[in-house]
């Protein structure tokens, strides 16, 4: 089941995120994190689908290979029929929910990218819309080794807060 919980990840991330879905509700966008922090058990589960077990394939990314797994990225939805009751997940991404003549997804990444986060959508061999992320000028293999050496979330915090 995927986190949801803003809690879980990287405080100065946190706001970022937390800024971006209030311009994002003042700009009558619905849309909702799908998930946040995704633990390496949770990406190996991922990375399974449509290789070793049932399913399409939905990512290319290893255990340790996604910002999600420290806390770095989050997925967004958009609630395809707000009228209803609940969140009626949708990737639909020929919409204009907020009538503004704008495609809701290219509206989300703009106002995404105005909070100082890399949009997945701007991503050129693997576009992928729901996903944000702010790397803090850190790499994978750079997150993954800090990680490897110590086996905590937070000590990868702290070399970010450190730089």
């Amino acid at each position: 089941m995927p986190s949801r919980d803003l809690n879980l990840l990287y405080s100065p991330f946190k706001m970022q995120v937390e800024e971006l879905l209030r311009r994002l509700e003042s700009a009558k966008l619905p849309f909702y994190i799908f998930e946040a922090l995704r633990t390496f058990e949770d990406q190996a589960e991922l990375y399974a689908q449509g290789r070793t077990k049932p399913g399409k394939i939905v990512t290319n990314a290893q255990p340790g290979d996604s910002f999600h797994s420290y806390g770095l990225a989050v997925d967004l939805v958009l609630d395809g029929q707000p009228d209803k009751p609940g969140i009626q997940w949708s990737w639909d991404t020929r919409v204009d929910l907020n009538a503004d003549g704008r495609d809701d997804w290219m509206q989300m990444g703009k106002i995404a990218e105005s909070c100082g986060l890399e949009w997945g959508g701007r991503w050129k061999r693997f576009p992928d819309l729901p996903h944000i992320q702010n790397s803090f000028g850190f790499t994978i293999s750079e997150l993954k080794e800090i990680y490897r050496t110590s086996y905590a979330l937070k000590a990868v915090w702290a070399e970010l807060k450190a730089a």
